[in-house]
């Protein structure tokens, strides 16, 4: 069976589609990826945070600075006791915010928001703005775990449309991997290797919710990975159309 090569008006009209399929999905979402930089400072002392939006930031133990750990005590943190106080133009101090244990729910949060490090607990804040962090060393101060200097992060969990997004691009892997198992099942129905049509749908719509993350993301690798592929289970699904509309014929033409 000869190879028909594809004509040069559909490879440029399939090139020009997915070029659009690129820019329209960044265009659209662009700047919705960016994160948010978590607010940090160096502790214990006092310094200014700016925390830009309301609601619960994750404190995240994310580096010691001094003295280095050691290889036997690489996890062990400073003891500190936080204190975190609004600040009320003009730089008037205003009510204190209660830094709360840390919870199961933070430990979501730090992997949705991408953080690292130890958590410390959390902070829940109604309304944006400058506040006054002071750590001191707790009461077990005198220990060496109560001595040194950490990197805290004020990290902010992600908010009900990255969850979504995220959704998105795990219902993407999902769809995509769900191809490989449709060929195996079709391989193993029919006694040799074969290639469905429903590999290729899997496929084009895998890598077009994987593309349209990817572009949430602002993640060049997958957007450069995915998008020429999706030429490609197009191209296919449009000779196996083909195929199928020559067979239809075939039969048509044969009947008396």
């Amino acid at each position: 069976m000869s190879l028909r090569r594809p004509s040069l008006r559909s490879v440029a009209l399939m090139v020009c589609t997915s070029a659009m399929i690129v820019v329209g999905v960044t265009l659209i979402f662009r700047g919705a990826g960016a994160p948010i930089e978590p607010a940090r400072a160096v502790m214990p002392g006092s310094a200014n945070l700016e925390l830009p939006q309301p609601g619960r930031y994750v404190i995240l133990a994310e580096e010691v600075i001094f003295p280095r750990p050691s290889v036997e005590s690489r996890s062990a943190l400073p003891s500190l006791e936080l204190e975190l106080t609004e600040i009320v133009p003009p730089q008037i101090r205003g009510r204190q915010i209660p830094v709360e244990p840390t919870v199961w729910l933070d430990w979501i949060y730090k992997v949705l928001s991408r953080g690292r490090g130890s958590n410390l607990g959390h902070v829940d804040i109604e309304r944006p703005g400058t506040f006054r962090l002071e750590a001191l060393p707790s009461a077990d101060g005198a220990e060496p775990r109560g001595r040194g200097s950490v990197l805290l992060a004020f990290v902010r969990p992600a908010s009900p449309g990255r969850m979504l997004w995220l959704l998105l691009g795990f219902s993407g892997q999902l769809v995509f991997s769900l191809r490989f198992i449709v060929q195996w099942l079709a391989s193993e129905k029919s006694g040799r290797s074969t290639i469905p049509r429903a590999f290729w749908y899997l496929s084009m719509f895998g890598s077009l919710m994987i593309l349209a993350y990817a572009a949430y993301t602002r993640d060049p690798v997958f957007i450069l990975g995915f998008a020429p592929n999706t030429l490609i289970y197009l191209r296919n699904l449009v000779l196996l159309g083909r195929e199928r509309a020559a067979e239809t014929a075939a039969r048509t033409g044969a009947r008396p």
